[in-house]
């Protein structure tokens, strides 16, 4: 279990990744509540690097993109958009789209279950730890 001091650096956790055929299960743990949830100034931020996310297709209550939701939905679930983008990004020409979901398994808690399809087990791993990465400086600087 993190240190208060830990937890602070990295509000977004990666607790588990299991690979299976096709797609990487991941485990995320996101201890403090403020922290849960996306907001517009950081779709802002994040949107900054990532312009391609609202893009996205996403299967969502408010419409058939991520750029639906991406303001108010939950930090896993941009972290799942996230990976995409980089995966996505290394693999110009690539016939099959890249899929994944995202469900709090006890949002009480703050956790919750990210999976993601892949083409290469190593590049998800690689998009997976920058996306995670990204996000909690993303989060440390814009969700008080």
């Amino acid at each position: 279990m993190p240190n208060e001091a830990e937890q602070q650096e990295q509000p977004v956790r990666v607790s588990a990744i299991t690979v299976q055929t096709g797609r990487l299960v991941c485990d995320v743990e996101i201890a403090e509540e403020r922290f849960r949830f996306t907001t517009p100034r950081l779709a802002a931020f994040v949107g900054q690097r990532y312009p391609d996310l609202p893009h996205h297709a996403c299967v969502n209550d408010k419409g058939p993109a991520f750029g639906d939701v991406i303001e108010h939905t939950s930090t896993p679930h941009l972290l799942e958009h996230l990976a995409i983008s980089l995966q996505t990004r290394e693999a110009v020409g690539a016939e099959d789209p890249f899929v994944g979901t995202t469900e709090w398994v006890d949002e009480a808690q703050g956790q919750a279950r990210v999976q993601i399809s892949f083409r290469d087990d190593f590049e998800a791993l690689r998009a997976f730890n920058e996306a995670t990465q990204f996000l909690n400086i993303a989060v440390l600087t814009c969700l008080p």
